[in-house]
């Protein structure tokens, strides 16, 4: 039996190094995206104290925000990532094809993500241009989960070898609720939003957890 789950256990880690997909593309660790803060507020959003909680499996955000004063409708979005300097390990992403990261709406509103990415050293000898990249905008309904990739191909992202600015943005079409669509979320309103790894990682991981610790009960 316990050469069987060793067997399996092997197998299963072939399997996911033998996925092209998944292992072309970057996905910041647990510990990365623990460490990923509040960035910025675009015009007329304003944001609240943001909470980082570590949930084992993946990192929650809770954050409130708010359109203008609160008393019309509009989208509101906050970034949530590094700015300079990332850790050393994101500082150089031309091994990569892009950037994946799997989000959870455990809010009971829409709420709507994306990743962004700078790149571009400005400063002599290198001088190269500041370039900002984000993917579109997708919805995330409540309860909801979605893999989101920033390709780095599609996006036309030039020295990604230098990057400078990295994470993913959270918002929402704020209602003075419900008037517009009950969905939305209100104004102001709360976003809970968890993000993982990417998620053969997670399960592969899991899954030689379970083999290992059944393998010691024997």
């Amino acid at each position: 039996m316990r050469k069987l789950l060793t067997v399996l256990f092997a197998a299963c880690i072939l399997f996911y190094l033998a996925l092209p997909a998944q292992a072309g593309y970057y996905t910041p660790s647990l510990t990365q995206l623990a460490g990923m803060g509040h960035t910025w507020d675009p015009a007329n959003t304003t944001s609240y104290p943001l909470t980082v909680t570590n949930m084992g499996t993946a990192i929650e955000y809770v954050q409130r925000i708010k359109y203008g004063d609160g008393l019309g409708d509009g989208f509101a979005s906050v970034g949530i990532g590094y700015g300079w300097q990332p850790p050393l390990e994101m500082l150089d992403l031309s091994a990569y094809d892009g950037i994946r990261l799997t989000f959870k709406n455990t809010n009971n509103s829409n709420w709507f993500v994306n990743i962004y990415l700078n790149t571009g050293w400005t400063d002599p000898p290198a001088s190269e241009p500041d370039n900002f990249y984000q993917n579109d905008w997708i919805m995330l309904a409540p309860n909801a989960t979605t893999i989101v990739t920033l390709d780095f191909a599609t996006e036309g992202v030039i020295y990604p070898n230098h990057v400078t600015n990295i994470g993913f943005e959270i918002g929402g079409n704020m209602d003075v609720f419900p008037r517009w669509d009950p969905l939305n979320p209100s104004n102001a309103d709360t976003f809970h939003v968890q993000v993982t790894p990417e998620p053969a990682t997670m399960a592969i991981l899991g899954l030689g957890a379970l083999l290992l610790g059944r393998k010691r009960k024997e």
